[in-house]
């Protein structure tokens, strides 16, 4: 795969700004691009094909932040970004915003699932002699042990993420100060 070159660049950026009416930018950029001394053949270049050359940028972006290295996460769902945070963010920024959002999902999935034996165990409770009190207080009794179990769970994955956060930070700065 060879590299696109900073002639072809120009010239992509050069068509995209005389297909968008902006003629005087197109003209003083091509002026000082030498775009009319380069060899490229205008005909051969697509409408828009800045604009296409971009958003496949940004889905190889996507497909790169929605990769994993966990064999389990093949057949996970595909999960799609905004464009600004494709833009804004590095890829393991938008990894972490991914294993996020995933997690907030399963959290749901787990909300529904506990509410749906929830009520089976009520039904059940009912459907049995025992008194309305006795599965009140049964029932307020789980709900309180679930309650803080999933505070502890909550607990423990901020802690998690805040530690994902600082070394992700780390990186960054480490990055920043010395261009590693």
């Amino acid at each position: 795969m060879s590299s696109l070159t900073s002639v072809e660049l120009n010239f992509l950026i050069f068509r995209y700004l005389q297909e968008s009416g902006f003629t005087h930018a197109a003209f003083t950029l091509g002026y000082e691009a030498g775009i009319n001394k380069c060899n490229i053949d205008g005909n051969m270049v697509p409408l828009g094909a800045l604009v296409k050359f971009v958003q496949k940028g940004l889905h190889y972006m996507e497909m790169e932040a929605n990769l994993s290295n966990g064999a389990a996460d093949i057949d996970e769902d595909f999960s799609f970004f905004q464009p600004l945070d494709l833009i804004s963010k590095d890829v393991n920024e938008l990894q972490v915003m991914l294993r996020e959002s995933k997690r907030k999902e399963r959290d749901k999935e787990k909300d529904r699932e506990r509410s749906k034996e929830n009520e089976k165990e009520v039904e059940r409770e009912h459907d049995g002699d025992r008194s309305r009190m006795k599965d009140k207080d049964r029932h307020e009794k789980q709900k309180e042990r679930e309650r803080e179990r999933e505070k502890m769970e909550r607990e423990n994955e901020r802690e998690r993420e805040k530690i994902e956060r600082e070394a992700l930070e780390g990186e960054r700065l480490k990055h920043d100060n010395f261009g590693i």
